[in-house]
Parts: structure tokens; sequence; C-alpha cells
């Protein structure tokens, strides 16, 4: 009876497992169709909206040293560099006044980590 219950956890183990890794990393079209998603659930109007998919996080990461920096941002301190792992970024580059908004994605299952905006 040990034995047949040891099987059955060690195959849900593997069959819980098995996306994760055989998973492939999402395309940038993949992480740009998700993020967009998200954004407009968040309901946000993408007409005066420029979307630019943040190659390597680099402008994430320059926002983020600029948001440690003015000391006045109300995330002053709350915004480190590496604060998700393994993920693509997305920038929704919004017209004034409308803030801009950031889509974080797992890069791996395509699951919305993050929506922020300031």
């Amino acid at each position: 009876m040990k034995k047949v219950l040891v099987l059955v956890l060690l195959a849900v183990f593997l069959f819980s497992v098995t996306p994760l890794l055989f998973a492939q990393e999402k395309t940038k079209d993949d992480v740009v169709a998700i993020a967009t998603e998200a954004v407009k659930a968040e309901n946000f109007e993408l007409e005066d909206v420029d979307i630019i998919y943040d190659e390597d996080g680099k402008l994430w990461s320059e926002k983020v040293g600029y948001l440690a920096e003015e000391e006045q941002s109300p995330n002053h301190g709350i915004l480190r560099e590496g604060f998700l792992k393994n993920y693509k970024v997305v920038l929704f580059d919004f017209k004034e006044p409308v803030p801009d908004v950031w889509v974080f994605v797992d890069k791996d299952t395509g699951d919305v980590l993050k929506v922020y905006s300031e």
C-alpha cells in the first residue's frame, strides 16, 4: 500500500513540474500581447501610447535608479533592481497626463507578475 501511495505522489509531483521543465521562453510578441491585455484589464485606453518592449530590462533599470535617487518620489526606497526575477518588461509610454505603465511578465509561463504605474 505504501508503494502505491509513493508512486501516486511521485506521479502527481512529476505531472505538476513537467510544464516547468519543458517551458519555452515567451517570444517578444507573446510578452507584448500579454502585457497589452493586462493594461487593458486595468482600464487604460491604448490610443495615445507608445508600447516599448524593454530588451534586457535596461529602461526599467534606469527608471529604478532614477526613483531610488528621487527623495520626493512616493516610491523612494521601495523599488529595487531585481525585485523580480525571470521576467520580461514592457513599457507603456502614455502621453501626459497619464503616467507610464510598466508590465512585468514571467518569461517562461507568461504570467503577469506586476502592473506598475507611479
